[in-house]
């Protein structure tokens, strides 16, 4: 008798523990963090150059508060929007923040290109994002 009243007991407990409500607490979740932004500039001396005469061009990769980026860096050549030609055989070149040719390799415009609208285009690359930056150029 004993058993079955303690089995009794041990079940009306079971049963009533079942019906409080309780408060679900919300599920906490850390925003994932985007990466800062990338700003590209391009920096040249005019945008007519002179057929075969050195044109230095100056490419600065920065996020949004002004700080300078480790960033990779691929020039090419459009005409209409279409690639025609890389620059440096289409190199990719590391840099910290600003990025130059050496002195005596600038780039140089084919006297082909004289009067052709066309377009210098910078592809940087930093903290998973890339920037596609253009700059008009006609050589004269």
């Amino acid at each position: 008798m004993r058993r079955s009243v303690a089995l009794a007991l041990v079940l009306l407990l079971a049963a009533c523990g079942g019906h409080a409500r309780r408060a679900v607490k919300p599920t906490v979740s850390t925003p994932v963090r985007q990466p800062a932004n990338l700003f590209v500039k391009i920096t040249a001396p005019t945008h007519h150059p002179k057929a075969n005469a050195k044109w230095p061009v100056t490419v600065t990769a920065t996020n949004g508060t002004g700080q300078n980026l480790h960033a990779t860096l691929t020039m090419r050549i459009l005409f209409n929007g279409n690639p025609v030609g890389k620059v440096d055989n289409g190199r990719v070149y590391r840099f910290f923040g600003t990025w130059r040719e050496k002195p005596g390799q600038e780039i140089t415009w084919p006297k082909a290109s004289r009067g052709q609208p066309l377009e210098f285009e910078a592809i940087v690359e930093a903290q998973h994002k890339t920037v596609k930056k253009t700059y008009a150029v006609t050589p004269r």
